[in-house]
């Protein structure tokens, strides 16, 4: 694929990253991987209604691990200074920022497929600017997007994949009732924030329904959920917690909340804390 001159300059900008504090706590390379370099899009700047992608110029250092990030995955921070002014896309809503193509959302794609190695039948929850999409399709795999937004589609789709419009929970169970096979690797990004409240509202339900219809074996990777898991971890290991835990067991150990992260939604966790979830995540 063609570098368009937008990804020449976004390639030129981005050259030398700083990446003498990463890797305490995780295993990241120390050289930027390639595609971290440049983004693989380049989507003119238009807007359809109240969703719009519009292009910014960033000059100077530009996180890549955010401090927040970096304290809430307990790694260290890293920065980039750029060396010319980069062009990002952003895509926005009335409410906001939805994506951007930032090194530090570039990266944390790439750090994702680093882990998740997506192969055969890929599902996407959340088109976003469609970067993830298309790398997984670069890479190989046969993948569908589950977009809720018909202006997102218009304004982002490339042809490389193939793309739904609808409900994402609402296409997991029509698929479920209409006896679809399972995708190998389920990639889910439909929301906005971080926060342990996000994960409780969107990441952790999504989860657990995947699980319950098709058990163990999907690979499923959830857009920032490491970060959230360090808020609802530390929460979960708390003798006194907010009420929002209430009806979960207090002073988790270590080992108590791992198991509860890994097996979200499977039968023995469904028959821990089956009765408990609902009303913790309300």
């Amino acid at each position: 694929m063609k570098l368009s001159a937008t990804q020449k300059q976004q390639t030129e900008a981005l050259k030398d990253f700083d990446f003498a504090s990463v890797g305490i706590g995780m295993d990241i390379p120390l050289k930027l991987p390639a595609q971290c370099v440049s983004s693989p899009i380049s989507i003119p700047a238009r807007k359809i209604g109240t969703v719009q992608v519009k292009h910014r110029t960033i000059r100077g250092e530009t996180p890549i691990i955010s401090m927040r990030e970096a304290i809430t995955r307990s790694v260290r921070p890293a920065k980039a200074i750029l060396k010319e002014p980069l062009v990002i896309h952003e895509l926005c809503d009335k409410d906001g920022v939805w994506m951007t193509d930032l090194p530090q959302e570039l990266f944390q794609i790439e750090e994702a497929l680093e882990v998740i190695q997506p192969t055969g039948r890929v599902l996407i929850g959340g088109l976003g600017l469609g970067i993830m999409a298309l790398r997984c399709a670069q890479l190989g795999a046969d993948v569908t997007v589950v977009e809720i937004n018909s202006k997102v589609i218009k304004l982002c789709k490339e042809p490389f994949y193939r793309v739904v419009n609808a409900d994402i929970f609402t296409y997991l169970e029509l698929a479920d009732r209409d006896g679809d096979p399972p995708f190998d690797h389920y990639l889910m990004d439909t929301w906005r924030g971080t926060g342990e409240a996000t994960w409780w509202s969107d990441v952790m339900p999504l989860r657990r329904l995947i699980r319950n219809i098709h058990g163990a074996v999907p690979q499923i990777h959830c857009w920032a959920e490491e970060q959230m898991q360090g808020q609802v971890g530390a929460q979960l290991r708390k003798p006194n917690r907010h009420w929002h835990y209430e009806h979960l067991p207090p002073s988790m150990s270590v080992d108590e909340v791992t198991w509860f992260f890994a097996n979200i939604g499977l039968p023995e966790w469904e028959k821990r804390y089956g009765d408990a979830i609902p009303r913790a995540g309300k």
